[in-house]
Protein backbone atom coordinates (compact mmCIF):
# COMPACT_ATOMS: atom_id res chain seq x y z
CA UNK A 1 0.00 0.00 0.00
CA UNK A 2 1.34 3.44 -0.86
CA UNK A 3 1.74 5.84 2.53
CA UNK A 4 -0.83 7.27 3.32
CA UNK A 5 0.84 11.24 2.85
CA UNK A 6 1.74 10.35 -0.69
CA UNK A 7 -1.13 10.44 -3.32
CA UNK A 8 -0.99 7.51 -5.80
CA UNK A 9 -0.96 7.95 -9.73
CA UNK A 10 -4.33 7.33 -10.52
CA UNK A 11 -5.82 9.71 -7.57
CA UNK A 12 -3.89 13.09 -9.18
CA UNK A 13 -5.52 14.70 -12.11
CA UNK A 14 -4.06 13.79 -15.53
CA UNK A 15 -3.40 17.65 -15.67
CA UNK A 16 -1.70 17.65 -12.87
CA UNK A 17 0.56 14.93 -14.04
CA UNK A 18 4.02 15.93 -15.70
CA UNK A 19 3.78 15.46 -19.67
CA UNK A 20 6.64 12.46 -20.68
CA UNK A 21 8.03 13.48 -23.74
CA UNK A 22 10.27 11.30 -26.08
CA UNK A 23 13.82 12.82 -27.22
CA UNK A 24 13.88 14.56 -30.31
CA UNK A 25 16.33 15.06 -33.42
CA UNK A 26 17.44 18.05 -34.21
CA UNK A 27 14.63 18.69 -36.84
CA UNK A 28 12.38 18.28 -33.98
CA UNK A 29 10.75 14.76 -35.09
CA UNK A 30 10.85 12.59 -32.33
CA UNK A 31 13.69 9.49 -32.93
CA UNK A 32 12.41 6.42 -34.89
CA UNK A 33 9.91 8.33 -36.62
CA UNK A 34 12.75 10.10 -39.18
CA UNK A 35 12.01 9.09 -42.82
CA UNK A 36 14.25 10.10 -45.59
CA UNK A 37 13.57 8.41 -48.56
CA UNK A 38 17.49 7.78 -50.14
CA UNK A 39 18.87 6.81 -46.69
CA UNK A 40 16.15 4.38 -46.21
CA UNK A 41 16.69 3.27 -49.88
CA UNK A 42 20.61 2.78 -49.17
CA UNK A 43 19.63 1.13 -45.69
CA UNK A 44 17.40 -1.27 -48.25
CA UNK A 45 20.05 -1.94 -50.95
CA UNK A 46 22.75 -3.13 -47.86
CA UNK A 47 20.49 -5.38 -46.18
CA UNK A 48 19.70 -7.56 -49.87
CA UNK A 49 23.92 -7.36 -50.48
CA UNK A 50 24.21 -8.87 -46.75
CA UNK A 51 21.72 -11.37 -47.56
CA UNK A 52 23.06 -12.25 -51.17
CA UNK A 53 26.52 -12.53 -49.44
CA UNK A 54 25.08 -14.98 -46.51
CA UNK A 55 23.34 -17.41 -49.33
CA UNK A 56 26.52 -17.52 -51.56
CA UNK A 57 28.83 -18.35 -47.98
CA UNK A 58 26.26 -20.83 -46.39
CA UNK A 59 23.36 -22.86 -47.91
CA UNK A 60 19.45 -22.00 -47.22
CA UNK A 61 17.65 -23.37 -44.20
CA UNK A 62 17.04 -26.51 -43.89
CA UNK A 63 13.42 -27.95 -44.62
CA UNK A 64 11.27 -29.98 -42.36
CA UNK A 65 10.34 -33.63 -43.55
CA UNK A 66 8.11 -35.83 -41.89
CA UNK A 67 9.53 -39.46 -41.96
CA UNK A 68 8.46 -42.55 -40.18
CA UNK A 69 10.16 -45.20 -38.56
CA UNK A 70 9.33 -48.18 -36.18
CA UNK A 71 10.43 -47.70 -32.84
CA UNK A 72 12.68 -50.38 -32.69
CA UNK A 73 15.06 -48.42 -35.38
CA UNK A 74 14.25 -45.26 -34.26
CA UNK A 75 15.33 -46.46 -30.40
CA UNK A 76 18.44 -47.62 -32.58
CA UNK A 77 19.10 -43.94 -33.40
CA UNK A 78 18.53 -42.09 -30.89
CA UNK A 79 21.08 -44.72 -28.48
CA UNK A 80 23.83 -44.35 -31.57
CA UNK A 81 22.79 -40.47 -31.39
CA UNK A 82 23.89 -40.27 -27.62
CA UNK A 83 27.18 -42.44 -28.28
CA UNK A 84 28.27 -39.30 -30.79
CA UNK A 85 26.88 -36.74 -28.41
CA UNK A 86 24.63 -35.50 -31.07
CA UNK A 87 20.72 -34.72 -31.59
CA UNK A 88 19.48 -37.76 -33.49
CA UNK A 89 17.88 -36.02 -36.26
CA UNK A 90 21.44 -34.59 -36.75
CA UNK A 91 22.91 -37.65 -37.18
CA UNK A 92 19.77 -39.10 -39.05
CA UNK A 93 20.41 -36.34 -41.31
CA UNK A 94 24.66 -36.71 -41.70
CA UNK A 95 23.81 -40.45 -42.57
CA UNK A 96 21.48 -39.05 -45.60
CA UNK A 97 23.66 -37.15 -46.64
CA UNK A 98 26.52 -39.34 -46.29
CA UNK A 99 24.57 -42.46 -48.14
CA UNK A 100 23.47 -39.73 -51.24
CA UNK A 101 27.05 -39.22 -51.66
CA UNK A 102 28.12 -42.44 -52.01
CA UNK A 103 24.90 -43.43 -54.25
CA UNK A 104 25.80 -40.38 -56.61
CA UNK A 105 29.37 -41.79 -56.88
CA UNK A 106 28.02 -45.54 -57.18
CA UNK A 107 25.86 -43.89 -60.55
CA UNK A 108 28.32 -42.20 -61.73
CA UNK A 109 26.57 -38.85 -60.80
CA UNK A 110 29.45 -37.05 -59.52
CA UNK A 111 33.47 -38.24 -59.65
CA UNK A 112 35.30 -39.95 -57.36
Amino acid sequence: MPPADKPSAKSVPATARPATTKPKTDDGMPFGLRFDPDEFHEQELRREKIMKMQDAVRPGRTIPVAVRFDQFTLRRLKTLATLHNTGYQTLLKEFVVERLYEEERRAGIIDS
